[in-house]
């Protein structure tokens, strides 16, 4: 068995599903997937934004774990729990904003806990290698392309929604596809509103946006700006294309539309967001332009999700 600590929305949800179909993959085709989707049952009776994204899209089989708690902490055996523990205590006194020092961290632990069918990371990137144990786990962020690069063809069948496009966004369809169609993605929400997140994620600004706006009007001639956002009234305030033709979504979509919406988007705009960075990467035009702020976090972390074929925008 492959277990799966499961969290957050959609783009967190996607970073974990594509780590372990890699994992599998690569490494283990005959083990099952077994998600652990707890984390997010329990956000969701605050906020009904949390759901189990896998059931909008096409995902390999897999079965739901319904204990309670960590199923990386129920299902070990004695000999996994005695690396895990320490090492769970020892990433609980590092602060979220220290990130390169949870990366040394890491470092120094990847081996042992590989030894033991243990995959867990928050930073960091640490390549797939094979076990002897019978039940491994994987739990963390997994915020990194290398991670399942090699698997997108089989992604994008996955991550292709099930459901049929909204008949009221059939004219945002054919703009999109008919047009140089240039996606902005405005994510705000918790980033603006929760201080101790804001500290943290609080990066791109009304400028960065104008000034990302005008890279556009250099390089792609006649642009369609379709702006997309869990803000849309900031956004149709602070977020102005000029005189360029431009459409904003109502923000009533569900996110597997929203996404669909964006992904098809022949340019993009992008936020420090993940639901911003998986519209781009399910993007299959081939000369797409992808423009990002030049950091993620307020830290000097520098992620590995800012490609380095992009244009980035000082923030």
């Amino acid at each position: 068995m492959i277990y799966v600590e499961m969290y957050g929305r959609l783009g967190n949800q996607f970073f974990r599903y594509a780590a372990a179909r890699s994992f599998q993959l690569n490494q283990f085709p005959d083990d099952q997937l077994v998600f652990n989707f707890q984390q997010i049952t329990d956000a969701q009776k605050k906020d009904s934004s949390f759901f189990n994204v896998l059931e909008d899209y096409n995902p390999t089989d897999y079965k739901i774990w319904d204990g309670n708690g960590k199923v990386i902490f129920r299902e070990s055996n004695l000999a996994q729990k005695a690396v895990l523990i320490p090492y769970y205590f020892g990433l609980r006194k590092i602060a979220p904003e220290s990130m390169n020092i949870e990366v040394e961290y890491e470092d120094k632990w990847e081996e042992r806990l590989r030894n033991k069918g243990i995959y867990w990371f928050r930073r960091g990137f640490y390549p797939w290698k094979d076990t002897n144990v019978t039940n491994k786990f994987i739990s963390g962020n997994f915020e990194d392309p290398r991670y399942f690069r090699n698997i997108r063809s089989t992604l994008l069948k996955e991550f292709k929604t099930k459901h049929e496009r909204s008949a009221k966004n059939m004219e945002y369809y054919h703009k999109i596809q008919c047009s140089k169609s240039v996606c902005i993605s405005v994510r705000r929400g918790d980033f603006e509103s929760n201080p101790e997140v804001k500290s943290l994620q609080s990066v791109c600004h009304k400028d960065y946006f104008e000034r990302a706006i005008a890279v556009i009007k250099q390089k792609v001639q006649n642009p369609v700006f379709f702006l997309f956002s869990d803000d849309v009234d900031w956004v149709k305030t602070n977020v102005q294309t000029g005189e360029c033709e431009t459409y904003c979504e109502d923000g009533t979509d569900p996110v597997w539309e929203k996404l669909r919406m964006m992904s098809m988007c022949k340019h993009f705009i992008i936020s420090n967001s993940t639901f911003s960075w998986w519209a781009q990467w399910l993007s299959t035009n081939d000369n797409k332009i992808v423009i990002s702020p030049s950091r993620w976090f307020n830290n000097d972390y520098q992620s590995p999700l800012i490609d380095s074929n992009w244009i980035t925008i000082k923030v």
